[in-house]
């Protein structure tokens, strides 16, 4: 009977079911985006491997202009080498804005000074040429960089492989990132050798390109995409650039899985006994601690678009309610008439709060197939910049909150249906 009174209103049906369609559907789109930018976060840190810490120096604001210490150098560099046992490999990193200009062609890139071990704690890789060939330590980086690039199996398509060392001699060249290639370049034109007028800061220099990096989409980091940088060697970016001895960050990966903190524990330590009073000034984390906090942030942001989504569905209940209030008035004498023939309060609430329930639970339906479309077409339009994923227990959260919506809301006109008189429901016109 409940679903013969919604077949007989179809158009105020569909009308009150319009709430709860979009609010589950909010629900899921919302949840999808969330779980979509996770699932991306965590393939990239899955690439990259469990086991690379970061370390770099960020004092608080007060502290800045204090004393002669401005952070982290190649000397401490070279100290975590010599002494930090669970360090496999670690990375010195500088990086800043820059203007990339090819004849009347230009782009904004990020430039990203690295050594040649650099490919070994990031989980990119090369189109074609080479990497840059040892790091600022010692001669054993050109060995290094060629066994980086062998475990990273990168295909050198054009181009040298062994060469100078280019951290040593502070080599004019670069490796350009899969935008600024499309950006400069026209599909078919050589890339590998032609050379880019590079700006960063005052400075402004000729690098010659020597490797393309792989396409690897969007970067969910905050660190921007390789598409988008160019990587000079390290040296070049210290003495032909920056002209300072600093050193943004160090990048290190540890021997083995589940060594990232004993890793991390003796990084902080040789840091704290090389510069005691700036101890608590260094911030040493490791992969797997930020993904742990980056799940945190992401269900906040779960909790709260998800609820801005539930009262969407809530503000579908009330009109789901008023609905079923003016259906109680409009059959008032059948109310009266069923009644007469011997039904019971409890069928009467039965009948109308399955009406509620199904007008809410076919809106749910609805809506579950709404979100899944506009999420799907969401991922298809922004694959790489805004993936999604509906996980199985988003269509079931959403469809069960908008049944338990519809039962809610419906109790009351329901009791009000039931408790009517038979005798003045039957004279009621």
């Amino acid at each position: 009977m409940a679903i013969t009174a919604l077949v007989a209103n179809k158009l105020r049906s569909l009308l009150t079911m319009l709430g709860v369609i979009i609010g589950v559907g909010a629900v899921i789109i919302m949840i999808s985006i969330i779980q979509g930018a996770r699932q991306k976060v965590v393939k990239d840190f899955n690439e990259n491997g469990t086991n690379v810490v970061f370390a770099f120096y960020a004092p608080k604001r007060e502290k800045r202009n204090l004393g002669k210490f401005e952070g982290l150098t190649m000397d401490d560099v070279a100290a975590i080498e010599r002494r930090a046992t669970l360090i496999e490999t670690i990375v010195p990193r500088l990086d800043g804005p820059a203007k990339v200009v090819r004849g009347k062609k230009d782009f904004n890139a990020k430039a990203v000074g690295a050594t040649g071990d650099y490919l070994s704690v990031n989980p990119i890789k090369m189109e074609q040429g080479r990497f840059f060939l040892g790091n600022s330590l010692s001669l054993k980086g050109a060995l290094d960089a060629v066994a980086a690039q062998q475990a990273n199996e990168l295909q050198v398509a054009q181009g040298r492989l062994l060469g100078v060392d280019d951290q040593q001699t502070w080599a004019k060249v670069c490796v350009i990132g899969d935008k600024v290639k499309k950006t400069l370049f026209e599909r078919d034109e050589e890339v590998l050798g032609q050379v880019i007028t590079v700006s960063i800061g005052q400075a402004r220099l000729p690098l010659t390109i020597v490797g393309v990096l792989e396409y690897k989409g969007n970067n969910n980091f905050g660190d921007g995409s390789p598409d988008e940088q160019i990587l000079i060697p390290f040296s070049t970016m210290q003495k032909r650039f920056s002209g300072s001895r600093i050193v943004a960050m160090l990048s290190a990966r540890s021997k083995g899985d589940g060594t990232a903190e004993a890793a991390a524990d003796q990084i902080f330590a040789i840091l704290k006994a090389r510069h005691p009073e700036q101890a608590q000034d260094f911030i040493i984390d490791t992969q797997e601690g930020l993904l742990k906090r980056l799940d945190q942030v992401l269900m906040v942001f779960q909790i709260v678009l998800g609820g801005v989504g539930f009262l969407s569905l809530l503000v579908g209940g009330i009109g789901i309610m008023n609905i079923m209030l003016v259906s109680v008035t409009e059959r008032t004498k059948e109310i009266g008439i069923r009644k007469a023939v011997g039904a019971k309060r409890a069928d009467i609430l039965l009948q109308f709060v399955t009406e509620s329930m199904t007008v809410s639970g076919f809106g749910g339906l609805l809506g579950v197939a709404f979100g899944y479309g506009i999420s799907a077409l969401i991922g298809l339009a922004m694959k790489d910049q805004l993936p999604t994923f509906v996980p199985l227990w988003a269509a079931g959260l959403g469809f069960g909150f908008a049944v338990s919506v519809g039962m809610f809301f419906g109790i009351y006109p329901a009791v009000r249906a039931s408790k009517l008189d038979p005798i003045n429901a039957l004279r009621y016109e």
